[in-house]
């Protein structure tokens, strides 16, 4: 009976993903280890916390929370951003918001790479109050205006972050982006006259050409404009559909790339997201597959699986054990061991790089905490049909 339900396509999201936190905040000033930039990084840090609030005690989690380093526009403070900074918390998600070169372009990107040694510094300092709170194998970048530029410059001679976003960049240095080589996405508003899409945003997106994972490009309607993407013109806790929308795309694209939660890029490629009427255009290019559902799949719940892929046939295959080993084959290397492998379905995905499949989840209650390892294939950015990485999965009640 097994064997004929993994013929199912099943996957389920980390449940920690749903949760909304109680953000708190600190304001920290942690030594330059570099030597480039500003001798001390002053910070913003938002965080998932006990009770909402300045300096309350920070919720643990083992190994540490997903984080995301912050940079802000020119001229603009850090402590302006407490909307989106609150948000990320909320998320579950520790925000490191910067607070230094608010003029200098050059100093910023040097701070921006010296934070990620700071952050990593701070999480093995026991006289530290982020001791053990920033997980170190899942730290990304993140920046508005002149931050979401240097976020791109920063990643193109990358310390170590591991996925990058741009909230309406400024397009400073269009070479750099060539050489950033993990997923970045980017969001942007319709009404912006000071960073207008076409020329800085959309330059970006034209330069990535090494990226990892997924690119991304989310034009906004107006009045979505320059600020109200980050919320700056927002008090915290305020709601706004452009700064909703905006955030809903950062928070999945960092839910999936950073957190590796499989249910990250529905606010991201998802069909709600590309009939928005909030949403005017999404751009994105796929350089491995992608695969995600639309909600946790509990037993005896209807899903949605889908796959992202560049258009053209592709498809998943589940199996019962991981491989420490990766298998070379044509397409890639093979993450799922063959001898517990199952074809669960192929299609083709469509011009919005994306395929679609409802799923039906039987209610059977000696499945609940069963993994199964699934890995999507199909064309990607430089191959015909290529595997994308295995995901791990598991039924809940």
């Amino acid at each position: 009976m097994l064997r004929s339900l993994l013929l199912i396509p099943v996957l389920t999201a980390a449940l920690g993903a749903q949760a909304t936190y109680a953000a708190g905040q600190r304001d920290v000033g942690w030594p330059n280890l570099t030597g480039q930039g500003t001798t001390t990084l002053i910070s913003r840090i938002h965080y998932p916390a006990t009770t909402a609030g300045t300096d309350t005690p920070l919720l643990t989690r083992a190994g540490g929370w997903p984080t995301v380093v912050f940079l802000h526009g020119y001229a603009t403070p850090g402590p302006f951003y407490g909307t989106l900074g609150a948000a990320f918390a909320e998320a579950g998600f520790i925000a490191v918001v910067s607070n230094t070169a608010l003029f200098d372009d050059t100093t910023q990107e040097q701070d921006g790479r010296a934070l990620y040694f700071a952050v990593r510094s701070a999480n093995t300092d026991p006289a530290s109050p982020f001791f053990g709170a920033f997980d170190p194998a899942r730290i990304g970048i993140a920046g508005h205006s002149m931050g979401g530029g240097n976020a791109a410059n920063i990643l193109s001679t990358n310390p170590g972050f591991r996925c990058g976003f741009g909230f309406a960049p400024r397009d400073a240095n269009s070479n750099a982006a060539r050489s950033v080589n993990v997923p970045f996405g980017m969001v942007v508003g319709e009404r912006d006259s000071i960073t207008p899409w076409q020329e800085n945003a959309l330059a970006i997106y034209d330069e990535l050409v090494a990226y990892t994972g997924a690119k991304s490009l989310h034009l906004l309607a107006d009045p979505a404009n320059h600020s109200n993407v980050t919320g700056l013109s927002l008090p915290v806790g305020t709601s706004d559909p452009s700064f909703q929308a905006a955030f809903g795309v950062a928070r999945g694209f960092f839910e999936r790339f950073l957190a590796d939660d499989p249910t990250g890029l529905e606010t991201v490629l998802g069909p709600s997201t590309a009939s928005d009427p909030r949403i005017v255009s999404i751009r994105a290019e796929i350089e491995a597959p992608q695969t995600w559902t639309d909600g946790p799949l509990q037993l005896g719940q209807s899903r949605r699986l889908s796959i992202a892929a560049e258009p053209g046939p592709c498809g998943i295959v589940t199996g019962a054990f991981p491989l420490s080993t990766p298998v070379p084959t044509p397409f890639g290397n093979l993450l799922v061991d063959p001898s517990s492998l199952y074809m669960a379905f192929s299609g083709f995905a469509s011009a919005g790089r994306r395929f679609d499949v409802p799923l039906a989840i039987p209610s059977l209650p000696g499945l609940a905490g069963y993994t199964l390892h699934a890995q999507a294939f199909g064309r990607a950015r430089d191959h015909a049909l290529v595997f994308g990485a295995r995901l791990d999965l598991r039924f809940t009640q």
